[in-house]
């Protein structure tokens, strides 16, 4: 060799065996690490076990609970008075129609004018229309009625019963006549200025309302019959009448049948 290279002395290692390189110091070379290190992460700790529930003497306990609540609402249920029908406070009632197929009487309280349904007792004979009959608490004075079936109301009979509905009344108008006379055809008012109290009947204007305090005057009306001379009009028919609108509609105010009635004896 020339030039510089000549003259440089490098030292160049000799290859010897694999124990040589990794254990001779200063010229021997590690092994480069292989990937990142697995960092091992915090695990959760674990929760102490808690005692286990006896879940059978809750649902126990729940059960019991439930009874006794029940036990109370139905006490509370239990204590409640119960509401009486209106028809235990009547006493007469007036036969509309008595249908022998079904064994059912459809009649009219006197009392309320309360619609009901009554079943005859065995072997009584077809009741007449307007018949009087007895539906009071005493069994030992109910002669043709067995037992009171309960109220029913115009909407749930047939047509001939409503078409002689009010002939019913009339007639039990006409029987006390001298009880109407003297609570409505003998103290009927003004309502207020513009309107009269006979005006509440069918068909009586303000001008017929004038006419009948013209004829009652001072006296008064003695008869049914001296009314409607006096008057020109049928007064237990048109009576009759209003009662009759009463019963199609409970919302009507006045309510005359509230007012004049019972009949007092």
């Amino acid at each position: 060799m020339s030039g510089s290279r000549r003259d440089r002395n490098i030292k160049v290692p000799t290859r010897g065996s694999k124990t040589d390189r990794t254990t001779s110091g200063g010229h021997g070379y590690s092994r480069p690490a292989e990937g990142r290190p697995t960092v091992p992460r915090p695990q959760p700790k674990k929760a102490a076990p808690q005692p286990r529930q006896n879940n059978n003497r809750k649902d126990g306990q729940r059960r019991q609970n439930n009874r006794q609540g029940g036990n109370r609402q139905g006490g509370q249920r239990n204590s409640r008075p119960q509401q009486k029908s209106p028809l235990m406070e009547e006493t007469w009632a007036r036969v509309i129609d008595h249908d022998v197929t079904d064994n059912v009487i459809v009649a009219i309280s006197e009392e309320k004018m309360l619609l009901c349904r009554l079943e005859p007792k065995p072997g009584v004979d077809p009741l007449l229309t307007t018949s009087r009959v007895y539906i009071g608490t005493d069994a030992s004075k109910r002669v043709n009625i067995g037992r009171v079936l309960g109220m029913t109301n115009l909407g749930r009979v047939a047509n001939h019963v409503k078409a002689d509905l009010p002939l019913v009344i009339q007639i039990f108008i006409e029987e006390n006549e001298k009880h109407f006379i003297d609570t409505f055809f003998n103290r009927a008012g003004n309502m207020s200025l513009k309107q009269h109290s006979f005006e509440l009947l069918p068909g009586v204007g303000n001008k017929k309302a004038l006419q009948m305090v013209d004829a009652r005057g001072s006296s008064g009306f003695e008869t049914l019959a001296a009314l409607n001379e006096a008057c020109n009009i049928d007064a237990a028919d048109l009576l009759a009448k209003r009662f009759h609108t009463e019963l199609e509609d409970r919302n009507i105010q006045p309510r005359l049948i509230d007012l004049l009635l019972p009949v007092k004896a």
